[in-house]
């Protein structure tokens, strides 16, 4: 059971796998550089690597680790979006006459916090807006952006997230992956279960590329009988 946290992180189903030494990278950026993006592919993985590094980071931050989820946002171009979202997770209310933005500046202001900004690669410009103004004030906060692609003017420590290696067959982290997560329906489900087996859960990793989300889908239909695609 995951240990109760100040702040908000959804709870992520499953543990991380194959991700040991990219968790450990991305804590030291987030520790040394007041923005980290990490970026790549959709169903890459972005999105429970940053809540598990916001899990591991908690104890370090008295004001909270917080996500915010921005993939539901529909108007990239309005700014204020992202930051009522923002204000929103965090209990935050209007200030005066400020804008949303200046007012979430002001109210965070010497806060050690860490804000978790995912999905932003629909409304960039807008979160690199937001970002800007909260990084203007003087304080310990540290921002942790997920995104397709890159934020712009280069904001930020930038993070390649990869596929989950294929290299060793059936002892790669892809396999590893899908193996768990096939025990999460099928708990007796093994590589060993028969003589091709292995070798049809390594050529499945393969033909999905490596991505985790991918396998997880695959994995879970495989064991428990059902067949299709998304």
């Amino acid at each position: 059971m995951r240990r109760p946290i100040r702040g908000y992180i959804p709870t992520q189903s499953g543990e991380l796998i194959g991700r040991e030494q990219l968790v450990a990278s991305v804590i030291d950026h987030v520790r040394s550089s007041p923005l980290v993006v990490l970026t790549g592919v959709g169903g890459v993985g972005k999105t429970r690597l940053a809540a598990e590094v916001a899990v591991a980071l908690a104890d370090e931050f008295p004001d909270g680790v917080w996500m915010v989820e921005l993939g539901a946002i529909v108007d990239g171009g309005v700014g204020v979006v992202v930051a009522d979202a923002v204000a929103t997770t965090l209990g935050i209310a209007p200030q005066g006459a400020m804008s949303m933005g200046e007012g979430l500046a002001d109210a965070l202001a010497g806060r050690r916090l860490l804000l978790v900004l995912d999905n932003c690669e629909h409304v960039l410009d807008a979160t690199a807006g937001l970002v800007t103004a909260l990084l203007s004030h003087p304080g310990e906060m540290r921002i942790l952006v997920t995104s397709r692609v890159s934020m712009p003017h280069a904001l930020g420590d930038e993070i390649l997230v990869t596929p989950l290696q294929l290299t060793g067959g059936a002892s790669s982290p892809a396999v590893a992956l899908f193996a768990a997560r096939a025990r999460g329906v099928r708990p007796n489900f093994a590589l060993e279960d028969g003589p091709d087996t292995s070798q049809a859960v390594v050529e499945i990793c393969r033909v999905l590329d490596g991505l985790p989300l991918a396998i997880e889908l695959a994995a879970r239909r495989g064991a428990d009988g059902r067949h299709g695609r998304d």
